[in-house]
């Protein structure tokens, strides 16, 4: 059961609109003269020192020891600055995924939209500070190497810190969304959705009737293009995070093209959140200007990808009526489908030597346990994922 207001409030504000809000320590829509340095002063949060973690684990220059020869080291200079950059330009490509994700790619009108807003997104601002000069390579191989390290190691942070004001600042415009945290077990977070559509205003025939040169008749036809955007607002109970790989429900086609879209520098620090919503507030907006507002209470599942169990990438559910069907790479039910082949080609292989070896009753008797183990595992599985 749905509880629903609807009103029409053309000045509602958000967080681009200079009204400050206090999420998770973290004050977002401050009117500053300097607003970039308020969000420098925001604080990293802790989940992404696994950025940092993953660069080391990479590092070909963390990798060398003392007695490496100064060739391997420059080799391994060369491969970590590619790693930097890597990172940092798969953040930019994750967060374009995520703009593209408010539509279906039927929404065309829509996506033209979305692709405006994708040109209009900021860079993270880290250039790598690894340094091969002339006179840093004058050093001997083993000074070399320990300087090269500890520039890499600044680097690491300096790409944490980069990513997290970036992000912070996306917050700002209202690109991503917070999480933030209500205790425990709740978590309040929003989502934006996109739709399009055309509607003809006008049709106007021009037909003069029939002449010597034959019959000329033009049509004037005057279509309105309407997009119209939504801030879904979802507080939510009993949330938990998923791994990818363990996430088993289905996800509306848009999303799963989302996770597909992420690199896998940054698919590594994604979740997917997913709890009960109580509360949904929805400001719509046809982007005419006007703003349609609506609060909803609902107890449904509630999912979203989020990226470093800060941000919000995308949504869906509450009382948005969406099909979830579609699987993304590394899925539960598309690991399931390999499975399904592997087990049945085994349980042929293993029936058909008991049938040549042992007999008919033998071979029946393997062939009649293996589907029904395949079968229960199977049956496990997707009862799990359409839940």
């Amino acid at each position: 059961m749905t509880d629903t207001s609807v009103t029409t409030d053309a000045g509602r504000r958000n967080l681009a609109d200079g009204i400050a809000h206090t999420i998770n320590g973290r004050t977002y829509g401050q009117t500053s003269a300097d607003s970039f340095a308020n969000l420098r002063q925001m604080p990293v949060p802790k989940e992404m020192d696994a950025l940092v973690a993953a660069l080391h684990r990479e590092s070909k220059l963390l990798a060398l020891t003392s007695g490496s020869p100064a060739e391997a080291i420059h080799n391994a200079y060369g491969a970590d600055l590619q790693l930097l950059i890597r990172y940092r330009n798969a953040f930019r490509q994750t967060i374009e995924a995520a703009v593209h994700a408010r539509a279906d790619t039927h929404h065309t009108d829509a996506q033209a939209f979305l692709a405006d807003m994708v040109r209009t997104l900021g860079d993270i601002a880290h250039e790598p500070n690894l340094d091969l000069s002339a006179d840093t390579v004058k050093l001997e191989p083993a000074q070399l190497l320990a300087r090269m390290q500890d520039e890499f190691r600044s680097d690491a942070e300096d790409l944490k810190a980069g990513v997290a004001i970036w992000l912070h600042a996306l917050v700002e415009n209202d690109i991503v969304s917070v999480i933030e945290r209500l205790g425990a077990h709740g978590v309040k977070y929003h989502f934006y959705h996109m739709t399009s559509y055309r509607q003809e205003v006008d049709c106007k025939k021009d037909d003069p009737g029939v002449s010597l040169r034959g019959r000329f008749v033009t049509t004037t036809v005057k279509t309105a293009v309407n997009v119209v955007s939504e801030r879904r607002v979802h507080t939510v109970v009993n949330a938990e995070s998923h791994a990818l790989e363990d996430y088993t429900r289905r996800v509306p086609a848009r999303i799963a093209r989302l996770i597909d879209a992420i690199p896998a520098e940054v698919k590594q620090f994604v979740t997917i959140m997913d709890g009960n919503v109580s509360k949904e507030e929805v400001y719509r907006r046809q982007e005419s200007g006007e703003i349609v507002t609506e609060t909803h209470k609902v107890w449904v599942p509630d999912p979203t990808p989020a990226l470093f169990d800060s941000w919000a990438l995308a949504g869906w559910g509450g009382s948005l009526a969406e099909p979830a069907r579609s699987t993304y790479q590394g899925h539960v039910a598309q690991k399931a489908n390999k499975e399904f082949l592997i087990a049945v080609v085994l349980t042929l292989l293993l029936s058909g030597l008991a049938f040549r070896f042992d007999g008919i009753r033998a071979g029946s008797l393997v062939l009649a346990v293996c589907l029904i183990l395949v079968l229960m595992r199977q049956m496990a599985i997707r009862i799990a994922a359409f839940r």
